[in-house]
């Protein structure tokens, strides 16, 4: 879903595309990394409240980081360089944000690739929604860990990060792999940053992951975080 309009000053105009697919690509006015930074963050604002990301800012840069250099309980401190697995933005909360913003201020050579991926297109049975929203987890978060189900009981998102699940019984080891093998046989959306561009994502339906790249790759991309 492209939208190349960057006078979008209502929520109906973002909610339209994500209602469709989940999620809407937008093309800023301009380049600069400051300019890139407000578009999302006044797009965010039209969707809800901004909430903070783990490092605590309300607007944040990310980029590719080596195991050795990233937050301890990230998915980059498992994975590094390498792709990173699909998952839902702050599941390691008591309720994972609502959309994602990102904007690339530096798409990186080579890009690594955002790849976008619809759970309800998952083909889960109402015996497997049954599990999965039944199935106890512990999600680890340091002190503050707490127990939850991968889906939420309204059925509302789903709660997937390989980073921070852990099984307490075999119910939610069958769980947890039954959502591992439908993502391996999804079929993902693939985006392929450009300079500019900028993804709103609805984190509670749509998963997302990244392509593997290369440390010095120079890839920058801005994130805002929202609740609805």
């Amino acid at each position: 879903m492209v939208t190349k309009d960057t006078a979008i000053t209502a929520p109906q105009r973002l909610l339209a595309p994500l209602t469709e697919c989940g999620w809407a690509r937008h093309v800023a006015g301009a380049a600069e990394a400051q300019a890139i930074v407000s578009e999302i963050g006044r797009m965010g604002d039209l969707l809800g409240r901004r909430t903070a990301g783990r490092g605590g800012a309300l607007e944040e840069f990310v980029r590719p980081r080596t195991a050795d250099h990233a937050h301890p309980r990230s998915l980059s401190a498992r994975y590094g360089l390498n792709a990173l697995p699909f998952h839902a933005e702050l599941s390691h909360r008591p309720r994972p944000c609502r959309y994602l913003l990102l904007g690339c201020i530096e798409p990186g050579s080579p890009s690594a690739v955002t790849m976008l991926l619809d759970w309800r297109t998952l083909g889960f049975s109402p015996d497997e929604l049954h599990l999965l929203e039944g199935a106890p987890i512990l999600v680890r978060t340091g002190r503050r860990s707490f127990y939850s189900t991968i889906l939420s009981p309204d059925r509302a998102f789903l709660r997937y990060d390989p980073g921070c699940l852990e099984a307490v019984d075999e119910r939610g080891q069958a769980a947890l792999r039954l959502v591992e093998h439908r993502l391996t046989g999804g079929s993902p959306e693939v985006h392929r940053w450009r300079q500019g561009d900028i993804l709103v994502i609805d984190n509670w339906r749509v998963l997302h992951g990244r392509g593997p790249t290369d440390q010095g790759s120079g890839r920058r991309l801005a994130r805002v975080l929202i609740d609805a």
